[in-house]
């Protein structure tokens, strides 16, 4: 019986990295003394994460690094499922790296084995990916980044041969994550990233899994952008994708935004059938009660979405992101209850069509849709809405700024937005388009400043060099001012005698004719 625990202690920990969660203390501490000193590495500490505040409010979530792009298992990870996969695990060094590199051979040689057609034999893909994975574990706990990622997307092509779709999914994924941290270029990375959810999506859907399908979809979309400024905007085969993989989750004939989608066309546009052109108003029966059944009523499935309007409203692309936050409203509504999500989808709506300008746009969402719902008349975010609305309908500066200030009294609703959100209420303008950065603009005044500056300073040193003053007048004597005076008195009598100003001594004979005119 002793023997029998022993090596059950073995086998839990080379599936489960050692020291598993069903192993008590003494399989633990059994496991850890067979490992040799030399070989055993210290975990490497949690990279510190940052906390920033926007408007005097703190962002409940930290973030590694703010100028580019993560990779999708870190946009999308939840609190729940991401500490465990985040956690480093202590890699093997030395003979007993070696050893487990071994194993892992051994591994791949059984698996091509099971793959070999014989004489009496078929290939065995069900056992051929067991040993891949076996192989793929092997090579994670040595840190072998690409033969683990190769080993994984040969376990699910095996796996998904056999209509294992769950096992090829969750394979293709993890390959997918290896992806993001690997040493390849920054191109290929991308493309790896893309094609692996891709494959994810296409075996969860083939499952019936038509959240976890949208999901992956998502995070193949956000794959092409990976390692990019978080502030330079999509390019026009990402921004498609991403608009794609909304509607994967709310079909455009449901979302009241669809009219700000960008990229592409819905996959419910009727073109090829007669009477329809593909309008907004152009939603038949039949296409409705088609997105209804596709519609993705998954739990929390609202915040995958409102993740995606967060990023694109850091990258500038309001029209995108009203889209997206438009599918997520959708999917709450479709539930039927009234909650807190609910509320501030609607307020996150109002201040993304006021950041675009439309004053209008936003406040008859606000009278004909909001406030039907009766529940959200007593919330917060109904204040704060309102208040948005009516300071830049009256183009009242002044107002807009105390509802939007972090000492005004929508503090409380303003804290629960999303921190991309606050930092674009702070942007709106009460007439135009939300304006850019601060720092951009600071920049590009202190450069005009500097160029002004300089061209002041090289005109002062040109001046004295271009400009040249007139030379002196020569003093003139006594006679030669007399006669200088008399030629100027001489010069404007025969100016006067030309306009027929003559002196008076000559016409002293006639000074009385008109005397003679009888004006009676």
């Amino acid at each position: 019986m002793a023997h029998y625990k022993k090596d059950a202690a073995s086998n839990r920990d080379a599936l489960f990295g050692g020291g598993g969660g069903g192993g008590g203390p003494s399989s633990r501490s059994s496991a850890v003394a067979a490992v040799p000193r030399a070989a055993r590495t210290q975990r490497p500490a949690p990279p510190p994460t940052t906390t920033t505040t926007n408007y005097g409010f703190t962002n409940r979530t930290s973030t590694t690094s703010s100028t580019t792009t993560p990779g999708p298992s870190a946009i999308f990870a939840s609190s729940g499922r991401s500490s465990a996969a985040s956690r480093p695990l202590a890699l093997l060094s030395g003979q007993a790296k070696i050893s487990k590199m071994a194993e892992a051979e051994d591994f791949r040689l059984k698996a091509k084995k099971a793959m070999t057609r014989g004489i009496f034999s078929k290939p065995d893909p069900i056992s051929a990916s067991n040993y891949y994975k076996r192989a793929a574990d092997a090579y994670k706990q040595c840190g072998e980044n690409r033969l683990e990622r190769l080993h994984r997307i040969a376990s699910g092509d095996c796996q998904l041969g056999q209509d294992a779709f769950a096992t090829a999914a969750a394979e293709y994924t993890r390959a997918a994550e290896l992806a993001e941290t690997s040493d390849e270029a920054l191109g290929r990375k991308r493309q790896e990233c893309h094609k692996l959810h891709l494959d994810a999506s296409s075996a969860w859907s083939q499952m019936g899994e038509r959240g976890r399908a949208a999901e992956s979809n998502m995070k193949a979309a956000f794959g092409l952008i990976l390692g990019e400024e978080c502030s330079k905007q999509m390019d026009k085969k990402a921004l498609k994708s991403v608009e794609e993989a909304i509607e994967s989750f709310v079909p455009d004939p449901l979302n009241r935004k669809r009219q700000y989608r960008r990229m592409g066309v819905s996959a419910y546009h009727h073109e090829n059938e007669e009477g329809h052109d593909g309008g907004d108003d152009d939603d038949d029966g039949a296409s409705l009660e088609l997105a209804k059944q596709n519609i993705i009523t998954d739990s929390f499935a609202h915040e995958t979405l409102f993740k995606v309007a967060a990023q694109l409203i850091q990258r500038r692309h309001y029209e995108s992101a009203l889209y997206a936050h438009g599918a997520g409203t959708a999917t709450l509504e479709h539930e039927g209850f009234a909650t807190v999500s609910l509320s501030r989808a609607y307020v996150s709506e109002t201040i993304l069509t006021l950041a675009m300008g439309d004053t209008v746009a936003a406040s008859q969402d606000f009278t004909k849709v909001h406030l039907q719902n009766t529940s959200y008349l007593s919330s917060r975010e109904c204040a704060l809405e309102e208040d948005l609305i009516r300071a830049c309908d009256a183009m009242d500066s002044e107002a807009l700024d105390e509802a939007r200030s972090k000492s005004g009294p929508h503090r409380g609703a303003m804290a629960n937005l999303d921190a991309a959100l606050r930092e674009l209420v702070g942007e709106i303008r009460v007439s135009g388009r939300a304006k850019k950065e601060k720092a951009v603009a600071a920049k590009t005044a202190a450069t005009v400043a500097s160029n002004n500056k300089n061209g002041v300073d090289a005109a002062k040193k040109k001046k004295p060099t271009t400009t040249s003053l007139p030379p002196p007048k020569k003093e003139l004597s006594g006679e030669e001012l007399m006669q200088d005076t008399n030629n100027g008195f001489a010069e404007m009598d025969d100016i006067m005698n030309q306009m027929g100003l003559d002196d008076d001594d000559a016409n002293d004979g006639n000074d009385d004719d008109d005397d003679d005119i009888d004006l009676t």
